[in-house]
């Protein structure tokens, strides 16, 4: 193993620590400032939007840029940034602090991504994308359940501290093991509009945004679903929180070793029906089960969902490195982009079903998402599948003519 990956992982994990501790420390958020739970959504929706206007811009601009100083550099701003949320004094200030926080994160994960695939064979992509990502599912193991658990001890202060230190300590193992000279993303927003355009890496996108707006319709709020329909509150929903992350973190391995061994166009069907399932269950669970009963069914369903969520990333992220082996930082970013879009228009989507509907309708609405991202799957096969049999009979030499 490249021990460079390893870095690269421990700076996802300070990332995904910080970007998704909002979700178990929501409510706490909402009562320290006054606000309703779907305005507090607002900072995952917020953050989810600057990534995916900031991400590509950014990593043009830096394109030319030594990859290292690009890595150190975005995460110092990160946790710069998750110290200055610690100290907000107003929501408005919070949600500035978490709009910076976006723009590192959405300069540092196509990063660390490209880089990831740029140090292996293809043949290994999927699992050097899967350790890489692994820093996060191991940020839902042990970053967001701490925080939420010091949360729950110290205060919502804490949580962001928590996060600031995980990042500085990540910083200097960057700046210390990783070398010069490691391999630079594309440096025009033209080469990024051209990939763009490209029909199979839009259906691609597409099917990023759908699935991860699915998974976020619900996963926004899951911390106030698990108290409302399973009575999971205070150092329970940590542990709840953990079981997620232990899900994410073998979803995510075994996604990338499905996809070396099987091909991402076999393995991510079956995670996208096991997702839209799992979240369909929740739904179920919150319309037939009571909350004494649900106590023992939801850490089921979470595992499972959360093992399918994050098991497609690495066979995704593989499948657009192929379609685009002339601008795998490009496409790896878009698809970045494409993936907080998503977070955004699920969290908007979850917040809409509160407002205008009930809490165990969140579920149901993520399964319906999941559902759209199967059937542009479907076509995005079927189109790649024509494209190569149409080469195939091209190929083919015409026979003699008869004399």
């Amino acid at each position: 193993m490249d021990t460079r990956l390893l870095w690269l992982a421990g700076g996802a994990f300070a990332i995904g620590t910080g970007s998704l501790i909002i979700t178990g420390i929501l409510p706490d958020l909402a009562t320290a400032f006054g606000a309703s739970l779907d305005t507090a959504g607002l900072l995952l929706s917020l953050f989810a939007i600057a990534y995916a206007i900031g991400s590509p811009i950014l990593s043009t601009l830096l394109g030319e840029v030594d990859r290292r100083t690009v890595l150190a550099g975005s995460l110092s701003v990160f946790a710069l940034a998750n110290l200055l949320a610690a100290f907000a004094a107003d929501f408005s200030l919070l949600m500035a602090a978490r709009i910076l926080m976006a723009l590192a994160a959405g300069t540092f994960m196509p990063a660390a991504n490209a880089v990831a695939v740029a140090l292996v064979p293809p043949e290994r992509r999927g699992r050097a994308i899967a350790l890489v990502t692994g820093g996060m599912t191991i940020s839902l193991i042990l970053g967001v359940p701490l925080g939420t658990a010091v949360t729950s001890w110290g205060g919502w202060h804490f949580a962001f501290l928590l996060v600031a230190l995980v990042g500085a300590l990540a910083v200097i193992g960057l700046i210390a093991k990783l070398p010069a000279g490691l391999p630079r993303g594309s440096n025009t927003m033209t080469e990024r509009l051209q990939i763009a355009r490209r029909p199979d890496v839009l259906l691609a996108l597409g099917t990023t945004m759908l699935w991860t707006t699915g998974a976020f319709a619900l996963y926004t709020y899951v911390a106030p679903f698990l108290t409302t329909h399973a009575g999971i509150t205070g150092i329970w929903l940590s542990v709840a929180l953990v079981v997620s992350g232990i899900g994410s973190a073998l979803g995510n391995q075994l996604g990338g070793m499905a996809s070396d061994r099987f091909g991402p166009e076999r393995s991510l069907p079956v995670v996208l029906s096991v997702l839209a399932l799992s979240l369909a269950g929740f739904s179920l669970m919150a319309l037939t089960l009571t909350p004494a009963a649900a106590l023992f069914v939801a850490p089921a369903i979470l595992f499972v969902w959360s093992m399918a969520g994050w098991a497609g990333h690495p066979a995704q992220m593989s499948r657009l490195a192929a379609m685009a082996p002339d601008g795998t930082v490009v496409a790896l970013s878009l698809n970045a982009s494409a993936l907080y879009v998503g977070i955004a228009a699920g969290s908007v989507l979850g917040q809409l079903t509160l407002r205008h509907g009930e809490s165990w309708q969140l579920g149901f609405v993520g399964a319906l998402c999941e559902l759209g991202a199967l059937a542009l799957l479907w076509i995005s096969i079927r189109q790649r599948k024509a494209v190569r049999r149409d080469l195939e009979i091209a190929s083919v030499p015409a026979p003699a003519p008869v004399r």
